[in-house]
């Protein structure tokens, strides 16, 4: 089931491939909640992103890290994102619990104890096939402690990260924590990018033609993991084929959703060593550059680049941007269903 977010959209800064659709993961669980309270809330940002290929008997990687914009601007973007989402939560007619009511309950005191870090909280992720490496933060608001975040539809962080973050054990304590509070559990993340990367993965035998890596540079919203999760007093799903076992139910976005404007620039930061490197071992397949502007590419090579917003505030803008309107569609979703 998919709700589309055309109509909230303004077409004059954002797209969305046309538009952003909505996955529903059991969102009728939120059923008869009135009263809503943020477990988990983290804004996280890829400072670092990079794609890889193995193709043909090439091989390309393309890594491209963010500049111009620091902490203090991730954390003034979490601050914003947390106002915008209790103000949608509230327009959609839910009662948001003081955050010191769940921070006091014993249950997920012990939860954050084994769970929950210190934000900003860094998160370096290997794919090993590809031998590439990107990186983020995550930061919170309101005191609450970072958690690692994802869905299993996707391959990011460890196993051990992916199996705690829908761990139907925990699950089941959090079911016991709503039902004391009397409240819906809300897991909040949004997970935001500067880039698009788009590579061949791994096809070594019986493939045409050479490895290539490409990157659409544009800040974004990925999909699947920009999600709210909640947990009711019923806690985890015990048989489910959902990936967010964990869960009772969530509302998620289906399609990335990507600022029409780009506002960075691009600058290949390849060593000398590297491209002589690359000139030795693949003396077979064009090779292009990474040139400043909306996209850059790897073929058969690799290539590092610096990817700069045109300011800090034009970044904050986007990103608040985005966030603010997913926030109200996620919100009307649950409204909806209560």
């Amino acid at each position: 089931m998919v709700l589309v977010l055309a109509s909230l959209l303004s077409p004059a800064w954002v797209v969305a491939a046309p538009s952003a659709d909505l996955g529903d993961d059991k969102v009728s669980a939120i059923s008869g909640t009135r009263k809503v309270a943020i477990a988990e809330f983290g804004v996280e940002f890829y400072t670092q992103m990079a794609g890889g290929s193995n193709q043909s008997g090439t091989t390309a990687r393309l890594t491209s890290t963010l500049r111009g914009v620091e902490d203090k601007d991730f954390q003034a973007i979490a601050d914003q994102a947390y106002v915008d989402t209790v103000n949608a939560l509230k327009a959609a007619g839910f009662e948001v619990l003081d955050p010191a009511l769940i921070k006091a309950n014993p249950g997920y005191q012990a939860l954050v104890e084994k769970y929950g870090a210190d934000a900003p909280y860094a998160l370096s992720d290997s794919t090993f096939s590809k031998g590439i490496t990107v990186e983020s933060k995550t930061f919170t608001s309101d005191g609450l402690k970072a958690f690692f975040s994802t869905s299993n539809k996707l391959n990011r962080g460890s196993f051990g990260q992916r199996t705690d973050a829908q761990n139907q054990g925990r699950g089941a304590k959090e079911g016991d924590i709503a039902k004391s509070l009397g409240a819906t559990l809300l897991h909040v993340h949004y997970l935001v990018g500067f880039t698009t990367i788009k590579d061949h993965g791994h096809r070594v035998i019986f493939s045409g033609g050479g490895a290539t890596v490409k990157s659409d540079i544009g800040t974004n919203l990925f999909a699947e993991d920009t999600e709210w999760q909640f947990v009711n007093e019923g806690g985890a799903r015990t048989f489910t084929t959902s990936s967010r076992p964990r869960h009772s139910g969530a509302v998620y976005l289906a399609d990335q959703l990507t600022a029409e404007e780009n506002i960075y620039t691009s600058q290949d930061t390849t060593t000398a060593e590297s491209k002589r490197g690359d000139a030795v071992g693949n003396a077979v397949g064009a090779v292009l550059g990474i040139l400043a502007g909306s996209s850059s590419s790897a073929t058969s090579k690799n290539r590092t680049s610096d990817v700069t917003a045109a300011s800090a505030d034009a970044y904050r803008k986007q990103v608040n941007e985005l966030i603010g309107v997913t926030a109200t569609a996620f919100a009307g979703k649950l409204g909806a269903a209560k």
